[in-house]
């Protein structure tokens, strides 16, 4: 169908673009000594305890697949967790890659790239997260449904409710396919991520109603935003999915409708624009449905998707060139400006202040009072002392009944944490300090800037000719990692 240049098709380009992706992967987890900012953190401790706090893992939030994948990896530490999530990135492009093949794009190993320098996608390709793998699946279930295995699409689509339940429209459509088909004998698969959820809960809570409980529990929390625009995540897209990857999306939405060959993607256009209709609706200002803040991490899931279609029309794109020296240049400077929006423009996983303050307490508490127990609702404290954070040997929760019960104890308060929906027991700095006796004995405050950790903001100046640099800058970086406003406070309870 197309005249290939055979250079461009050869073994040699996918071994390169493969051995540059693991080597930035490998660059990027080697200086990453802490997590992916908002949750991470305390999704590994989780991990790592698993035995310690498993009934935990019932929770929606917790996320069932999402505890049971990572929780063996985490047991080598936090780089087992890394390099597991790592792998499982390779794997979900790899299976887009056969996809394209399936479908006989050319050029189909750009995919590759297109989809392994992805910002947001990249920055959460080695952490403890559940969008991942939910976006594995979703491209696993599109590659089984090419190859006409209704059972293992039903199967992994199903799948992706225990990891994130609000893409479960994507089993959903495959269900309306196969019953359209009269497939019927295998419609029954669909329920097998809900059901599989509904067991594990019941049998460790005990409670046949418990799982229904748990899945109310974003529409139960606080709204603590004021929630997006209908436009906040298209808006958003070049630099959740990358530049060259959104300008060659909408030219492969546009040959392929003039084509008429919408019917070969139209499930993953479908699936990519439900992604942002969903998670719009979720966060939109005035309905606010759950307490969702507009992450972008919450649409990198159909990343992959968007890549599958991006590839193509960069594949699209290279079947009109011709010559050598031409297309390998352009090939160099597409995947340059990439990986310079992509991996370079998001942060190394280094420790937030929140943790090196954690690591500091540790160490007081060991140096200065080592028999006393540490009473806090700080799980960044839970991870360094590497104990569950619903509570261990050392570690113990802030709660007024802790607090009567325990004696000589470190009190460690934090301002975010007051007040904050997600704390059982709320205890106050005010009735901290007025407990008899009890004394201050270290201090925490400042605000730190962790865009610092992203390579490009090496490159960030200050003055007016650097201005254009400057705001494309913190506009790669913004949502991609976070400021900290420290305000942590430290008591000895008599």
């Amino acid at each position: 169908m197309y005249s290939i240049p055979e250079y461009l098709e050869s073994k040699t380009n996918k071994y390169i673009f493969w051995a540059v992706l693991i080597a930035v992967q490998a660059v990027w987890i080697i200086n990453s000594d802490g997590f992916y900012f908002i949750d991470d953190s305390s999704h590994y401790n989780y991990n790592r305890h698993f035995l310690d706090s498993f009934a935990q893992s019932t929770g929606a939030w917790h996320r069932m697949g999402r505890v049971l994948l990572f929780a063996l990896p985490a047991q080598f530490g936090l780089k087992g967790v890394q390099i597991v999530s790592a792998v499982i990135f390779i794997l979900t492009i790899y299976t887009a890659y056969r996809i394209l093949k399936l479908k006989n794009v050319p050029y189909a190993e750009w995919v590759i790239p297109v989809i392994g320098f992805q910002p947001v996608l990249f920055n959460i390709s080695y952490s403890a997260l559940a969008e991942l793998p939910a976006g594995f699946l979703i491209i696993l279930s599109f590659y089984y449904y090419l190859k006409d295995n209704p059972k293992a699409a039903l199967l992994t689509s199903s799948l992706v409710f225990i990891f994130r339940t609000e893409y479960s429209y994507v089993c959903a459509v495959y269900f309306l396919i196969y019953a359209y088909r009269k497939n019927f004998n295998v419609l029954y698969i669909a329920a097998a991520g809900p059901v599989l959820w509904y067991l594990y809960t019941t049998i460790i809570t005990l409670n046949p109603t418990q799982f229904f409980y748990d899945m109310t529990l974003h529409s139960r929390l606080l709204k603590i935003d004021a929630g997006v625009d209908w436009y906040y995540y298209l808006l958003h897209s070049p630099k959740i999915f990358g530049f060259i990857q959104a300008a060659f999306f909408i030219s492969a939405l546009i040959i392929i409708y003039l084509k008429k060959t919408l019917k070969d993607y139209w499930l993953l256009v479908l699936f990519f624009f439900g992604g942002i209709a969903v998670q719009t609706l979720l966060a939109l200002k005035g309905l606010n449905l759950t307490c969702s803040i507009g992450q972008l991490r919450y649409v990198g899931v159909v990343g992959p998707a968007f890549g599958i279609i991006a590839a193509a029309g960069l594949g699209y794109f290279y079947s009109r060139l011709n010559g050598k020296f031409y297309p390998a240049f352009l090939s160099l400077l597409i995947l340059f400006i990439m990986f310079i929006t992509g991996p370079f423009s998001t942060p190394y996983h280094n420790k937030f202040e929140i943790e090196k303050v954690s690591d500091d307490i540790v160490d007081l508490v060991n140096s200065s009072y080592p028999n006393s127990r540490i009473i806090t609702n700080m799980h960044q404290v839970a991870n360094a002392l590497d104990e569950s954070q619903t509570g261990g040997k050392i570690f113990t929760l802030l709660s007024q009944k802790n607090l009567n019960n325990s004696k000589d104890a470190i009190v460690v308060w934090c301002s975010y944490l007051e007040g904050s929906p997600f704390v059982d027991d709320d205890v106050t700095l005010k009735e901290i300090e007025s407990i008899p006796g009890i004394v201050k004995v270290k201090e925490y405050s400042g605000t730190v800037n962790n865009c610092v950790f992203a390579p490009v903001y090496m490159y960030r100046k200050e003055g007016d000719e650097y201005k254009w640099s400057r705001e494309f800058i913190d506009y790669m970086i913004a949502d991609q990692t976070t400021w900290e406003n420290i305000d942590i406070r430290v008591y000895l309870k008599p």
